[in-house]
């Protein structure tokens, strides 16, 4: 028979193992999900997802588990610390989240501009060697156009697949998707 002591530890052990599993799951499944209507991304609630009850649920196991096996601390104090933990890195998680969801909405033209990098367009104007043409794309859920030029001088017409390689005062430099194809 398990003592009081034994069964403590296996508590925390498993809570703790639980939030591994969570963790590990929004790991491998991520937490955007798609939403009801074709092409709309649902971002998580920052506070109440898989990496912030995963990270919560360790927390709470591991204080929990270290202190009943290591500490002469009485039950009620190793709970209140563990809860405590556990409040920690809810909340840990959470802003690292909220970073992370809200990400973009501060309109810093760096972060859009490198999230674009790789971005497949059409190109709706002919480019040529001498004068810039037009893609298009979408981004965020909306369709945009901007300036292009080809990387390689070539002239590129209209409807032709292009990768955005970057994005420099307005006009992107893109490559044929072709090309980029046959590399991957």
């Amino acid at each position: 028979m398990m003592s009081l002591h034994e069964g403590e530890i296996v508590f925390y052990a498993c809570i703790s193992g639980v939030g591994l599993l969570i963790a590990v799951y929004a790991m491998l499944h991520g937490t955007v999900r798609k939403g009801r209507e074709p092409g709309m991304i649902k971002f998580p609630m920052a506070g109440f997802n898989t990496p912030v009850i995963g990270a919560a649920l360790i927390a709470f196991g591991a204080v929990g588990y270290l202190s009943t096996k290591y500490s002469q601390f009485d039950t009620i104090a190793i709970l209140v610390a563990s809860l405590a933990a556990a409040a920690i890195g809810w909340i840990g998680m959470t802003v690292l989240m909220a970073k992370w969801a809200l990400r973009g909405s501060l309109n810093d033209p760096h972060d859009e501009i490198e999230e674009l990098q790789g971005t497949v367009a059409t190109v709706t104007h002919a480019i040529s060697p001498t004068e810039l043409g037009e893609i298009s794309y979408s981004f965020r859920g909306a369709p945009t156009r901007i300036a292009a030029r080809s990387i390689g001088g070539d002239t590129v017409v209209a409807g032709t697949e292009v990768v955005i390689d970057r994005i420099d005062n307005g006009v992107a430099d893109v490559e044929l998707w072709s090309i980029v194809e046959q590399r991957l």
